[in-house]
């Protein structure tokens, strides 16, 4: 009898803690299972063509790259432009405010350069100009205006913008002017357009004014080009175009 007390008295585990145990043991079963599901769904996430995920995305197709962008050039008269085409009728009078849209002159612009080119400089004259032809810019003006004007173009052809044109000169006993313009500044004549108004009406002269172009510093980029007017109102708007050539 004492051995059987003996024996029902031993230390060991009741009922209720070998329920707890289970409880704890499933528990961290069950956390594990969750980290593991939340570990596999971060990296089907990052890599959803990981081989484990049951329904991968399609396949992309290849691309082409990124699309890059272009520019079309603005149109103005074309680097080898030759004076010959204007807007303006052959028997413009002053009272003319409209211009029919295909005419083409009977008059040949003159020549009026005489300065050669000096190769060291970038910029150079363009074919065909400095020209003479009749004012279609100030229309409403006619013959009772006189100006010089023309564009700037780079090596492609294009206009170039914001380069300084200086003309300095003196006409028929009027006030000298020493002049400063900006290509792009008067697109009447084309994108990189500039314009002076240099008279009230048409002078002749020779060599009393010359035009060049600078960097805006006072660097001269081309040669002075020395020009000569004409007191005939279908030679009223110098045109004067430069090139670049390096």
């Amino acid at each position: 009898m004492m051995e059987e007390e003996q024996y029902k008295n031993r230390p060991g585990l009741s009922a209720t803690q070998l329920g707890r145990l289970a409880v704890n043991f499933l528990t961290v079963l069950v956390t594990l299972i969750t980290i593991g599901v939340g570990v596999v769904f971060v990296i089907v996430f990052v890599n959803p063509y990981w081989d484990i995920n049951p329904y991968p995305p399609p396949t992309l197709p290849a691309t082409v790259g990124s699309p890059t962008s272009t520019s079309t050039a603005a149109v103005t008269l074309p680097p080898t432009w030759t004076p010959g085409v204007t807007s303006m009728p052959p028997t413009w009078t002053p009272g003319v405010t409209s211009m029919p849209p295909t005419w083409t002159p009977v008059f040949t612009p003159s020549p009026v350069a005489t300065t050669a080119v000096v190769e060291d400089m970038p910029f150079a004259l363009q074919i065909g100009s400095p020209a003479r032809i009749q004012n279609y810019i100030r229309v409403d003006d006619g013959c009772n205006w006189m100006g010089v004007g023309g564009q700037v173009f780079n090596l492609d052809g294009d206009p170039i913008l914001e380069l300084t044109i200086h003309l300095v000169g003196e006409l028929e006993g009027l006030t000298p002017f020493d002049l400063f313009a900006l290509t792009g500044s008067s697109t009447e004549l084309g994108p990189g357009g500039f314009l002076f108004e240099i008279s009230d009406h048409p002078i002749t002269s020779q060599e009393n004014m010359w035009i060049q172009l600078d960097d805006g510093a006072g660097k001269p980029l081309s040669d002075a080009i020395y020009l000569d007017t004409s007191e005939s109102c279908t030679e009223n708007l110098i045109l004067v175009n430069f090139r670049q050539v390096r």
